[in-house]
């Protein structure tokens, strides 16, 4: 809601930018501009309303939004207010493209609220837009009623570079030729990113773009299984963001092959299940694949048969491991001989971390806690790490010692976990005590109220210690 109302903020700002140009007229200069920046700066209003209206400023205005490349609709925000304003919407579209005059589109949006009595004119609006050559096509439709079903003309299209989809039903009933789709969909020659997100087992791909930040833009594709590897020969990433169920292993097994035969370079899979005994078994192949540059797993069960080679490997995030003991992190150091950046979040099993590599520059340990409860030996760490530059750790950490046996290179350390009661804080004070000749130590936020009881008891901070509030 507070994103809404920000973004409902900067298009009246927009709007009111522009009634300024329409109340300026002709002697603010801007009308003097050539024509071609005069439709750049109507293709950047916040829709084509917005650009018709300009047409009042003058006779030199009077049709110039017609030849905008870019054209945006926006349905208002008074639908359920005014049961009529599907057909005003649609009247208004419809008006609009028979007065333009655009040989090329460059984006042509349409955001409203789906109306099945409107089908026809959805399909029309789409034909326009690809008789134009559009690059960007982006449909949101909400609403209770089904899905809208895309035609098939939308799949042998070629004219696409960005294709971002909501509310849509995607079945071709033939092959899909988008050559020139760069952001978007998965079964593309130049496709760079895929995600599967929110699957519980239906057998159902969530796709969405590179900026995540759009959750709003997915597509449904049925039947996953049919994606061929010389459909995408070259994937830069593959996300999977979802519940664990042990029946849905095979399925989720076949995605992961599919990305690994498109060499993806960066894999996100994140699974959580209430029931910890059925995690999700990473097979072997995995294990095996070089084309790897960044690798995130959480929830997932590491348990490889033989040696392990992610030879381009340079991030690694384990996530949510209890079982991953030394043995485990050594195969995986060896066996990444370029990697730079290791995190190890929430994970448990490991009490001493030999990391001698020169390649790795960058260790995080965010949370290490035993949630048993026995104190043991296994609340102890020690961190052997002589070639690392930036050491982190944070978040929930319990411990009854925590070594820095050697980070001589290190010029920068971060400590921000909680500590609650006095062998937590006397963890705290070694580890800062330890890290005297970093260049520069934060101390974060949980960890204020530990460094007031040892300021308390007489204890003072070094010099390079700088205290970080939030």
């Amino acid at each position: 809601m507070l994103e809404e109302r920000q973004n409902q903020r900067e298009i009246a700002q927009k709007r009111i930018k522009c009634q300024e140009i329409m109340e300026k007229g002709e002697d603010d200069g801007i009308s003097a501009l050539p024509d071609c920046l005069l439709l750049e700066i109507l293709s950047r209003l916040p829709s084509t309303k917005d650009a018709i209206i300009t047409g009042t400023l003058a006779k030199r205005w009077e049709h110039l939004w017609t030849s905008v490349p870019a054209l945006i609709f926006e349905h208002s925000n008074h639908f359920f207010e005014n049961p009529n304003s599907s057909s005003d919407f649609a009247s208004l579209v419809n008006k609009t493209l028979t007065q333009c005059r655009q040989l090329k589109l460059k984006k042509f949006q349409v955001h409203t609220f789906y109306d099945i009595r409107f089908e026809s004119h959805f399909n029309k609006w789409i034909a326009y837009a690809i008789s134009c050559n559009v690059e960007e096509l982006n449909l949101k439709l909400l609403g209770r009623e089904p899905e809208f079903l895309l035609d098939q003309f939308l799949f042998i299209n070629s004219c696409f570079t960005d294709v971002r989809l909501a509310g849509c039903k995607l079945n071709p009933s033939g092959a899909i030729s988008w050559e020139n789709l760069r952001n978007y969909l998965g079964v593309l020659p130049l496709l760079e990113t895929l995600a599967v997100e929110y699957c519980y087992g239906h057998g159902q791909l969530n796709i969405i773009s590179d900026d995540e930040s759009e959750a709003d833009d997915i597509i449904k594709i049925s039947a996953p299984t049919s994606l061929s590897p010389t459909q995408c020969p070259k994937l830069k990433k593959f996300k999977v963001y979802t519940s664990y169920d042990i029946h849905f292993q095979s399925q989720l097994n076949i995605w992961i092959h599919y990305a690994i035969q498109c060499n993806v370079r960066e894999l996100d899979l994140e699974f959580w299940n209430s029931d910890s005994e059925y995690e999700f078994i990473l097979d072997q192949i995995v294990f095996t694949s070089s084309c790897f540059t960044e690798l995130r797993v959480d929830g997932c069960m590491l348990n490889p048969v033989g040696e392990i080679s992610w030879k381009s490997l340079r991030s690694l995030c384990i996530s949510g491991y209890w079982s991953l003991d030394e043995d485990l992190i050594d195969n995986i150091l060896t066996g990444s001989p370029v990697l730079e950046t290791l995190i190890l979040d929430n994970c448990y099993g490991y009490n001493r971390l030999d990391i001698t590599s020169k390649s790795v520059k960058n260790l995080v340990l965010r949370g290490y806690k035993d949630f048993s409860y026995v104190e043991s030996e296994a609340d102890i760490i020690e961190i052997n790490a002589p070639n690392i530059l930036s050491l982190t750790i944070d978040h929930d950490i319990s411990l009854c010692k925590l070594l820095l046996l050697n980070v001589s290179s290190l010029l920068k350390a971060h400590l921000d976990y909680t500590c609650t009661n006095e062998v937590e804080e006397e963890v705290l004070k070694g580890c800062i005590m330890n890290l005297r000749h970093v260049k520069e130590l934060q101390l974060g936020f949980l960890c204020s109220k530990a460094i007031s009881c040892l300021q308390a008891k007489g204890f003072v901070l070094p010099s390079n210690v700088k205290l970080i509030e939030y």
